[in-house]
């Protein structure tokens, strides 16, 4: 059972390179002092460091693998991320999510792998998933929007996509359709929507290159990390991701995300020459 005050610790000692005081965080938090210890103890289980001195506490090294608690720490959400799984190593974050959805899980599941054995892009085409350098993820959807319009979801995670991505470059992630992001003239990212007229959900799964990036004959690809001066947390992305599709799923008109998804359309079109 995951326990809510070592996220909310997270929360306040996150990112890493920051020192709080120890009598502030408590406050903060309602943890007492001598419930501290053993929350901490869990945290450094998963890989995180801590420097603690009488008077401070904070986090000095995130871990190279992705921690549940660390994304649920970052997330401004109420219902993508209501439950955030990982696992080490899966056929296909999809196929989890599918068999979570029907078990009947909840709107907002997320699953995540560090590396997919059998990862799927569009047309049947292996998606590369290696394990530790992107984010591999599937997100449990229960839509209301009528058939005709679920292609509307890759779109919507395209634009959350790109605008979290850009909180660490400086450049404008471009889409290029149906289902590409592009940065620096490579494929970034990529998005698959299962659907079935059987089922009472949606998959839409999510995969994007962070420290590398695979070697494609024919197609150039690209990592975040290409084009940022440091060192990327794949659970603040993650996190940052996951908040910016929650905002445009469940809060902005449809036409406005359309909008948005358009003009980063007319901008790949203008510099890399694709035909729309």
């Amino acid at each position: 059972m995951r326990d809510p005050r070592e996220i909310e610790l997270l929360r306040r000692l996150l990112p890493a390179g920051k020192a709080i005081e120890l009598g502030k965080l408590l406050e903060q938090t309602g943890i007492g002092s001598a419930e501290l210890p053993p929350l901490i103890e869990c945290l450094q289980q998963c890989g995180l460091v801590f420097r603690r001195t009488e008077e401070t506490i904070g986090v000095v090294k995130e871990p190279e693998s992705l921690v549940p608690e660390m994304i649920l720490a970052g997330l401004q959400t109420k219902t993508i991320g209501r439950d955030v799984l990982v696992f080490r190593e899966t056929s296909s974050t999809n196929d989890r999510a599918r068999q979570a959805g029907l078990a009947g899980a909840g709107e907002g599941l997320v699953i995540f792998a560090e590396s997919q054995t059998g990862g799927r892009g569009t047309r049947g085409r292996k998606w590369v998933s290696t394990a530790g350098v992107g984010l591999w993820l599937s997100i449990l959807l229960r839509t209301r929007m009528p058939a005709g319009q679920w292609p509307l979801l890759v779109q919507t995670a395209a634009v959350a996509s790109a605008e979290a991505i850009e909180k660490w470059v400086e450049q404008t992630v471009r889409i290029k359709p149906p289902n590409d992001l592009m940065l620096g003239g490579g494929k970034l990212a990529g998005f698959l929507l299962e659907t079935s007229n059987t089922w009472d959900f949606q998959v839409l799964g999510i995969g994007l290159n962070v420290r590398s990036a695979p070697v494609l004959d024919g197609y150039p690809t690209a990592a975040l990390e290409q084009f940022t001066r440091g060192r990327v947390s794949r659970a603040a992305l993650a996190a940052e991701l996951l908040n910016h599709f929650e905002d445009w799923y469940l809060k902005r008109p449809l036409a406005e995300m359309s909008s948005a998804f358009g003009r980063r359309i007319q901008g790949e079109a203008q510099t890399a020459g694709f035909a729309l």
